[in-house]
């Protein structure tokens, strides 16, 4: 795992010793989006909102259980939840994507949601490393942050999870997301952002090497800001350049 500058710069388990960049952006840098470029996390009003209009709408109460059978946690298990709810697991789904994604966009565009102040850092990787955002998050989500806060320059691509039940099985950790976004880059070494233990899974079962962003407060061998993630990436390419020099 990428940790410390210094792990990255001196190891490189991730950069082949003997090779030297032959063009521009040869390696990419994928982020997840909530929670590393996406301050999403910090006022779940938005998302409680999705789920109890849910379940109002199928007329289940909105109790604490309730709305927790349905929260993100317990996505991996939505197949189980709505068999305790005694709905069908299609029309829960169908309701709980509607409402998730119409909040969500909704607080993006009032300004609930909004990209952390340390995203605009990334420009400096830019001719570095190709840019791009794998995330769970539905498709139009990833598509309106690009958008709606002028991204369009900064990110090459960006992956987001479909709308229908199947799309579940396929969201990290499984490879999926990444096997649509390769089909849409040239960068073959790949390095993942995340701020989960599921995106460190999702990146050791598709052979990205990984860098943990915890914003509460880093541990050993993770970062708290996007700045020390961008340093690093940059240590490790000045160091690779110096070498093959």
């Amino acid at each position: 795992m990428v940790g410390t500058d210094e792990r990255l710069s001196t190891q490189n388990e991730w950069v082949d010793d003997d090779e030297v960049f032959p063009m521009k952006n040869s390696y990419g840098a994928v982020f997840d989006l909530d929670g590393v470029l996406l301050d999403s996390e910090s006022d779940l009003t938005w998302l409680y909102t999705a789920l109890e209009k849910t379940l109002e709408h199928l007329g289940i109460e909105s109790s604490e259980e309730n709305l927790m059978k349905i929260h993100s946690k317990n996505v991996h298990r939505f197949n189980e939840m709505s068999i305790e709810l005694g709905v069908e697991a299609e029309d829960l789904w169908e309701t709980r994507n509607r409402e998730y994604t119409e909040e969500k966009i909704r607080a993006m565009k009032n300004g609930m949601i909004k990209p952390f102040s340390d995203v605009n850092c990334l420009y400096e990787l830019k001719g570095r490393y190709g840019l791009s955002i794998v995330s769970n998050s539905p498709q139009e989500i990833v598509d309106l942050f690009i958008e709606e806060f002028n991204y369009t320059d900064l990110f090459d691509c960006g992956i987001g999870r479909g709308a229908s039940l199947i799309d579940l099985k396929k969201i990290k950790p499984n490879s999926h997301l990444l096997e649509r976004l390769k089909e849409r880059i040239q960068e073959e070494k790949l390095i993942y952002i995340g701020n989960s233990e599921n995106d460190r899974k999702f990146a050791k079962n598709t052979g990205m090497e990984f860098m943990f962003l915890s914003r509460e407060g880093a541990k050993r061998e993770e970062f708290d800001t996007l700045d020390k993630i961008v340093k690093c990436l940059l240590n490790s390419t000045n160091t690779k350049t110096a070498k093959s020099n």
